[in-house]
This record gives structure tokens, C-alpha cells and sequence, in this order.
């Protein structure tokens, strides 16, 4: 049994200062990290320059040329020829008006190449502003 006489433990202060520092530090690491992960779709946004993966497929116009329903900086597009093309060799050049559909230059070309609309996996459509 403890005898009456005995001091109760007790803790110096500064080792209290440092283990309540510690809390914190934990407690605000762990709302960080609970926030990150509730908001990490709007934190990391994943972008592929590639036109692999892009299932926004251009309808061919009737006749397989003329010009296609879309803008692209003002300008009407018109079919040019069809392409079959590796979706890896091309990167893409931009959107339509719409923001739908994207556009698409071969990589060796340069920022001023032909451009092409994507119409199926490996398939392309030529297409130059009126």
C-alpha cells in the first residue's frame, strides 16, 4: 500500500510546454492532411498534351468533305483529307469555340502545322479555318 506521505507525481514545466506543443503540432497536421484529401480533385489536375485518351470524336461530314458545324477562333473549319494517325503523335493545339472538341498538330511541326480533329481511336480528320 502507498504510504500517505508520498508526493503525487508531478511534471516539470517545460516537459509539459513541449508535450502540449506536440498536440498541436499533430492535431494541425491532421486537419491539414483531412483537408488536402477533401480537396484534392481541385488541387491536382491531371493534363495530357496527347490526344490518347480523348473520347470527344468529331462526327465526318457527309461526303468525307466541306465544311464541319464547328468554330475554331472564329473561323468555320473545313475537312481537308482523313488521317490515320498514332493518338501519341499528335499533342494538342487547343479547343473549339464550343470547348467540346479538341484540335490537335503533329509533333514534329511545330506551333504553325496542320491542324487535325480527332474521329475515332487512331483516326483523323484534316481540317484548315476558312
Amino acid at each position: 500500500m502507498a504510504s500517505p506521505d508520498k508526493e503525487a507525481p508531478s511534471i516539470e514545466p517545460w516537459a509539459a510546454r513541449i508535450g502540449i506543443a506536440t498536440l498541436v503540432l499533430v492535431a494541425g497536421v491532421a486537419i491539414f492532411t483531412a483537408w488536402e484529401r477533401a480537396h484534392t480533385s481541385s488541387l491536382e489536375e491531371v493534363i495530357t498534351p496527347t490526344a490518347v485518351g480523348d473520347m470527344h470524336f468529331v462526327p465526318v461530314p457527309a461526303g468525307g468533305k466541306g465544311a464541319i458545324s464547328l468554330k475554331y477562333q472564329g473561323h468555320t473549319l473545313d475537312m481537308v483529307s482523313e488521317s490515320k494517325l498514332r493518338d501519341a503523335k499528335l499533342l494538342r493545339a487547343g479547343t473549339d469555340d464550343s470547348g467540346i472538341y479538341s484540335l490537335y498538330r503533329l509533333d514534329e511541326e511545330g506551333k504553325n502545322g496542320r491542324l487535325f480533329m480527332k474521329v475515332g481511336v487512331d483516326e483523323f480528320i484534316e481540317v484548315k479555318p476558312e
